[in-house]
C-alpha cells in the first residue's frame, strides 16, 4: 500500500471512532497529538469533519496510538466474525492477574456465560470494572439473570483481536452473580457509566463477584 494513498469511511464514522477509542483510553486530544506527532488542532478537525480523508501513513499512527487496527479505525469488516489467517510464528502467552485487570479497566463489551434451560449461554452486554474489582452490567428488570438466583456461577470473557498482525487476547473472569442492585449500592453503580448498546428500560444493575480471572495474549513475531 503506498504512503499516499488515502481511504474515506462513511461519513462521520471515521472521526466518531477515533474520537470513542480517544475517550475509551482516557486520552485528551494533545495527549493524542503528543503519541501520533500530528497537530492538535488537526486531530480535531479529523474527530469533527464528517468527510474525513487520510493518508494510510496517519490512519496506521493513529490505529498505533489508539491501540487499535487501521480497520477498526474504518469501521470494515464489521459484518462477519474477527478472525482470519494466523501469524506466521505465533506465540502463546499467560497473562499475569495485573495485566488481565489492566485490559478489563475501560470496559467495553463482554460475553456473560450462564446456564439456562436449553444449557450454557453467552449474551453480550455492555460493563464496566467497579471500584472494588467487580464487572458490572445493566439489562432490563425481570431479565432472564433475575432468575438466576444470587450467588449463581457465572463465566465472563472479554477479548480483542488484531486482524492486521493476527494478534489478539482473551480474559476470562468467573464469580457468583449478583442483582439487582438496591439502594446506596445501586447508585454507586450508577455511577460507573456503564451505557447498554441495545438501549431501552436497561435500570437493573447486575454485579459479578470475581473468584478467578486469567487470560491470554496470542503474539507474532513481526
Amino acid at each position: 500500500m503506498a504512503d499516499d494513498e488515502t481511504h474515506e469511511s462513511d461519513p462521520g464514522d471515521l472521526g466518531r471512532r477515533v474520537a470513542l477509542r480517544r475517550r475509551q483510553l482516557g486520552l485528551s486530544v494533545d495527549d493524542l497529538a503528543g503519541l501520533t506527532g500530528m497537530a492538535p488542532d488537526y486531530l480535531r478537525r479529523v474527530e469533527e469533519d464528517r468527510g474525513a480523508v487520510l493518508r494510510s501513513t496517519a490512519l496506521a499512527r493513529l490505529a498505533a496510538a489508539l491501540e487499535t487496527t487501521v480497520i477498526d479505525l474504518l469501521g470494515s469488516g464489521h459484518d462477519r466474525p474477527p478472525g482470519g489467517m494466523a501469524g506466521p510464528t505465533p506465540t502463546l502467552l499467560e497473562l499475569p492477574e495485573a495485566e488481565c485487570w489492566r485490559l478489563l479497566a475501560h470496559g467495553g463489551v463482554g460475553r456473560l456465560v450462564f446456564d439456562a434451560e436449553r444449557g450454557p449461554v453467552a449474551q453480550p452486554v455492555n460493563f464496566r470494572v467497579g471500584t472494588s474489582g467487580q464487572v458490572v452490567f445493566r439489562t432490563e428488570p425481570g431479565s432472564r439473570f433475575s432468575g438466576l438466583g444470587q450467588g449463581a456461577h457465572v463465566g465472563f470473557e472479554v477479548d480483542r483481536i488484531d486482524e492486521a498482525f493476527s494478534e489478539g487476547w482473551s480474559v476470562l473472569v468467573t464469580g457468583r452473580l449478583r442483582g439487582p442492585a438496591a439502594g446506596a449500592e445501586l447508585t454507586q453503580l450508577q455511577d460507573l457509566g456503564v451505557e447498554p448498546w441495545a438501549g431501552g428500560d436497561r435500570s437493573a444493575y447486575f454485579v459479578i463477584e470475581v473468584a478467578e480471572v486469567t487470560g491470554r495474549r496470542v503474539a507474532s513475531d513481526r
